[in-house]
Parts: C-alpha cells; structure tokens; sequence
C-alpha cells in the first residue's frame, strides 16, 4: 500500500467513525448513565461517548444486549 493510499484511507476510516476524547461532558454523560443504570464505568464510558459522537447504535455482545440506553440501542451482532 502506498503512503497516499494508507493516508486516503485513513481519512476515510476517520470520517466514518469520528474520534471522541472523554471531554468533561463525556464524562458527565457517563456518570449520569452508570448512576441511572447501575452500568459499570467503562460500559457508561462507552455509553457517553456514543451519546456525545450522536451514535444511535452500539453492536456489542458483552452489555446486555438487546436493549437501550438513553436513545442507544445495543445490538448483539452474533445473535
């Protein structure tokens, strides 16, 4: 692969699934959710920043899925 190939892809890699750093308010999200849900940190982690990224679903298999928190719906992608 060459470099303006690896650097094309990873613009596009990087369109599709926009970087969410824990911002204070992603921080906030997740306490907010583990406290309303009982969801350990980094499952209300991962939540907070789905909500802040305006991610609507979450394909995991570890998390209780199916079913939604605060707007997001877990997928179990295997089932």
């Amino acid at each position: 692969m060459t470099r303006e190939a690896l650097l094309r892809y990873i613009a596009t890699f990087r369109r599709l699934f926009p970087l969410v750093m824990p911002t204070p308010q992603v921080a906030d999200r997740a306490l907010d959710l583990a406290g309303r849900f009982s969801l350990s940190h980094w499952d209300s982690m991962l939540l907070g920043g789905c909500k802040e990224a305006g991610v609507t679903t979450l394909y995991t298999e570890d998390m209780g899925a199916p079913t939604s928190y605060d707007g997001i719906q877990l997928v179990n992608p295997f089932t």
